[in-house]
């Protein structure tokens, strides 16, 4: 018999949808659970805080990105800055930052590395075999979501601020220094150093 993995309630053999949650009916309750986003309707793994597709937030501790004291209604789903009313754009059915609401069409554009950018991501591979995961830098997507000022001559990577430590760890054991780092707060979305603890735009960890 099948399983709702949301509301663990037991249904005859041939369902395939909760009625009670629409989520994916399971044949245990240890499977990965998926639901259906109430904005947008689609289908989307159950332990996720946003909607990948149209942005929506689930999360009520998520601070906007521009407004840090207030919450979070979305993700801008071409550069993931959280946005609140104020300054979110809904467009589509999706969120979009006041920086990418009024594009029409956002182009396939080819990634060009610059020198720095390879020494980045030699870092970024060394991350991903520690089992870090981060990304490049990159200034054109990446430069709005910065606390303060960047040098665009130094390689940067980013990493979630909840590996800071094992990232920083890492980073000392080959003695690269931590200047290459930034930590992207998973509470507002903005990029700083986290020098003092806390991310320095909304105070979050």
């Amino acid at each position: 018999m099948p399983f709702c993995p949301e509301c663990e309630c037991e249904y005859a053999r041939g369902e395939e949808k909760c009625p009670i949650c629409a989520s994916t009916l399971v044949n245990a309750l240890n499977e990965v659970s998926t639901w259906v986003c109430d904005e947008c309707k689609e289908e989307i793994p159950g332990d996720l805080g946003s909607c990948p597709v149209c942005g929506t937030v689930f999360i009520d501790d998520l601070r906007c990105l521009n407004h840090p004291a207030g919450p979070a209604h979305g993700l801008c789903v071409v550069c993931g800055r959280h946005v609140c009313e104020d300054c979110g754009i809904r467009r589509h059915g999706r969120y979009f930052c006041e920086r990418h609401g009024l594009v029409e069409e956002f182009p396939k554009e080819e990634i060009l590395y610059r020198a720095e950018d390879r020494e980045a991501l030699s870092y970024q591979r060394f991350l991903a075999q520690q089992g870090v995961d981060s990304r490049v830098f990159s200034t054109k997507q990446d430069s709005g979501l910065l606390t303060g000022p960047c040098s665009d001559e130094s390689a940067r990577i980013i990493v979630p601020s909840k590996l800071r430590a094992t990232a920083l760890n890492l980073m000392a054991s080959r003695s690269i220094d931590a200047g290459h780092l930034l930590f992207q707060c998973e509470r507002c979305s903005a990029l700083n150093g986290f020098d003092s603890g806390g991310c320095a735009n909304c105070g979050g960890y």
